[in-house]
């Protein structure tokens, strides 16, 4: 596997950064050790006095402290001055900071105090405007309010704080501002029923309503109120960008669908094509297959569906595979995820709209089609994305339906923002014995969010056999397309293995592990002509009714032994894997 670029002496932490929707301004950060024993170094410089390691901090993470600013304060002007303040702040105290490992935590509470410092000063100029009493009298309302502005969970968090009632107040006096998207007897129901705090019931015999009409009406409220969030952030957002003097559009002219990278696997896919916009144009798409562990996996729907073999998690996916190419990449949301606040969709913008200005388009789900293809353009003017999947070339998508497309899309982006030096051995070593884990494991994702996620392994194979066996009625498409997703992997596998032996890798491999990769590039071989008789008794777009005996248990049978194969590959892998870390050890 190529390892790509490198930092060139650069003085940045390399860092992959998950951006989920659980609130506005907050990311999970997953730094290798060696970049978290850089960062323990800057701070511990820092906490002496060394104002070049302070400034690399302040470069490295005041991106991140105006998304926590934001997740606060509406306005993107104040965001700046608390940022501002926090920085002189963090300046003066870093001295006292006794556990530099815990930096970021502290930036985070620097950040957020000053923000809500910023909204109590603010607020004895608001009190008497916003009608306050000081009696705590009218939560109701500010908690409607928040319910709507996505804050309900924020404002329990901070049960007893004064500042929370203050905050209140602000999301109740946005919400009324929203109300202006609605007109006529909508808006009268969602004042009512939202602000009044009326019963169901009684907004109904008011209105002259039934109950079921009262809660369509509050529904759709609630969506065009949404809808008008995301719209007002977007041209809070355009007016930065105009002031700062930003490009008003731009299309990656490198971005496209070429015909060697079409692909089944769309997630491969449409990385291989951005991986050549960047100049990587040597990474084949087989090596984008094998760094993110798709040429190796099997999952699937217990249906067989056709989003099966999208079950899986995406952004631990993409991140190792960026990560083993060699690359550094921002990740929003994930399988599953859905987007929170219209802050989140600013903070992804600023990396994609300055990724895609040095001609660097993204990946995204859901763009057009429920898969993933390119953003690859944008244009201030229209407020809209140019993107590309395998249905649609050069769409437009307005820049508020970015995982917003229908209501129960998913959240995923993701972009490429640096490069360094791998280890292609420890990569390899960790892509093999994932594989065995893979195959060998219990069939379904240990995560959190593991209802998003399929079937996969030895188990996959099971509910396909048993699903053949029973002649069960299964969605003839979807049968099809798995088919034809686990074909195409099993033949990036043989073919990788095959590099690696021949050393087209690049990888320096160690006697003893040869035999092993032999044997298992062989076994993937068989494995991918065993599906490829699959794929023939189950052509795409329709093949044979899977309820029919005669191709049901020809399938069966053959994956039966395709499942055994799986098994012994994972082993030659596993084995291959300690032979490369007792040489890269030294034992």
């Amino acid at each position: 596997m190529k390892g790509i670029g490198s930092t060139g002496g650069e003085s940045y932490i390399r860092q992959e950064v998950y951006r989920g929707s659980e609130s506005c301004g907050q990311e999970v950060v997953r730094m290798t050790d060696r970049d978290a024993a850089r960062q323990h170094e800057l701070v511990e410089k820092a906490r002496k006095g060394d104002a070049e390691s302070f400034g690399e901090l302040v470069r490295h993470h005041r991106s991140r402290m105006l998304g926590w600013a934001l997740g606060v304060v509406r306005s993107r002007e104040l965001a700046e001055d608390i940022v501002q303040e926090a920085l002189m702040q963090s300046l003066r105290k870093i001295g006292s900071l006794e556990q530099p490992d815990k930096f970021v935590p502290w930036l985070r509470t620097l950040v957020r105090n000053q923000a809500l410092m910023s909204i109590r000063r603010s607020s004895n100029r608001r009190e008497l405007a916003l009608g306050a009493d000081g009696d705590g009298s009218g939560s109701g309302e500010y908690e409607a309010a928040l319910a709507l502005a996505g804050g309900t969970a924020w404002l329990q968090q901070q049960d007893g704080d004064p500042q929370a009632a203050v905050f209140g107040r602000l999301a109740l006096r946005e919400m009324q501002s929203l109300l202006a998207c609605l007109s006529g007897r909508d808006r009268s129901i969602a004042e009512a029923s939202l602000f009044g705090g009326l019963p169901v019931r009684d907004v109904a015999e008011r209105f002259g309503m039934t109950v079921g009409a009262v809660y369509t009406a509050v529904s759709r409220s609630r969506q065009k109120m949404t809808e008008a969030r995301f719209e007002n952030e977007i041209e809070h957002y355009m007016e930065a960008r105009r002031r700062r003097g930003k490009p008003a559009a731009k299309r990656c002219e490198r971005a496209r669908y070429y015909t060697s990278f079409g692909a089944y696997n769309t997630m491969a896919s449409t990385m291989a094509v951005t991986l050549a916009a960047a100049g990587a144009k040597e990474v084949s798409l087989t090596e984008v297959m094998a760094a993110t562990g798709h040429a190796f996996r099997i999952q699937t729907a217990p249906d067989l569906g056709v989003s099966g073999p999208y079950g899986y998690n995406w952004a631990a996916t993409l991140r190792a595979g960026w990560r083993r190419l060699g690359y550094v990449a921002v990740i929003y949301g994930g399988a599953g995820e859905r987007i929170g606040q219209p802050c989140d969709l600013a903070a992804a913008m600023d990396v994609l709209l300055e990724r895609l200005e040095s001609g660097i388009p993204a990946i995204g789900w859901s763009l057009n089609n429920t898969e993933f293809g390119l953003i690859e353009g944008f244009d201030d003017r229209k407020r809209q994305w140019t993107v590309t999947d395998t249905a649609a070339a050069g769409k437009r998508l307005s820049y508020a339906k970015l995982g917003r497309l229908h209501d129960d899309a998913e959240w995923f982006v993701s972009v490429p923002t640096g490069r360094f030096q791998v280890d292609r051995t420890a990569c390899l070593i960790e892509l093999f014995e994932q594989t065995a884990g893979h195959i060998r494991g219990s069939g379904r994702s240990s995560s959190a969010n593991a209802a998003a996620y399929g079937i996969e392994g030895a188990a996959a194979y099971r509910v396909w056999i048993e699903t053949m066996n029973r002649q069960q009625a299964t969605d003839p498409l979807g049968v099809a397309y798995n088919a034809a997703v686990a074909y195409e992997a099993r033949k990036h596998a043989s073919a990788y293995l095959r590099g690696l032996v021949s050393g087209a890798g690049g990888i320096s491999l160690c006697a003893n592990a040869v035999p092993a990769i032999t044997y298992a590039e062989r076994l993937y071989r068989q494995i991918a002509g065993m599906w490829e008789q699959v794929c023939r008794l189950f052509p795409l777009p329709y093949g044979a009714d899977p309820t029919s005996p005669g191709p049901a248990d020809r399938a069966a049978r053959l994956l039966e032994r395709a499942c055994e194969a799986e098994l012994a590959a994972a082993d030659a892998l596993a084995e291959a894997a300690a032979h490369l870390a007792r040489r890269r050890t030294g034992c």
